[in-house]
This record gives structure tokens, C-alpha cells and sequence, in this order.
């Protein structure tokens, strides 16, 4: 059985190993966010790649940055979409 890539919309470049994590993440973002985030995480996938100089640690060095990128985005875009974050205090000086 080979995995469904089309349920959301995936980054241009991306590992395969990766795949079905990246579509449970993208699955909590709003549709229209989708799309802008997967195209940063393809620039930001390949920026990296590109920057490595050792060409074994290439895709290892991507790959961790992307998804690192995208693990953080998530979870603070989500906890705000919920309405999980606080106002700032106010200083009164």
C-alpha cells in the first residue's frame, strides 16, 4: 500500500520517511495557511541543503531545520488559533 501524499498539501521537497508527519501537522493548521507554510518549508528545506558543505550531512541538516521550523509554527499557531495564549501585562511605569 503506498502512502496517500494528496490528503493535504505537501512541501515541493520534502523526505519520504517524513511524509506523514508533515500531513498530521499540516492537518492543524486552517486550510488557508496550508499552503504558504508548505512552500516555506520548501524554501527553508532547500536553503539548507544547499548551505551544508559535507554532502552526507545534506539531507540530515535540511530535514532537521524544516521540520524543527515547522514543529514550532505549529504549535504556536495552533495554541493561538484555540485561543490558548495570554494578553501582555500591562506596565505602568
Amino acid at each position: 500500500m503506498t502512502p496517500d501524499y494528496f490528503r493535504t498539501v505537501m512541501p515541493s521537497v520534502f523526505v519520504p520517511e517524513d511524509a506523514t508527519w508533515i500531513q498530521e501537522q499540516m492537518a492543524k493548521l486552517s486550510p488557508s495557511m496550508r499552503q504558504k507554510i508548505a512552500l516555506n518549508y520548501a524554501v527553508v528545506y532547500q536553503e539548507t541543503f544547499d548551505a551544508e558543505p559535507v554532502s552526507f550531512r545534506q539531507e540530515n541538516r535540511a530535514r532537521h531545520e524544516a521540520n524543527t521550523r515547522l514543529r514550532l509554527f505549529v504549535e504556536r499557531y495552533h495554541r493561538a488559533a484555540m485561543g490558548l495564549v495570554e494578553k501582555p501585562k500591562e506596565v505602568i511605569c
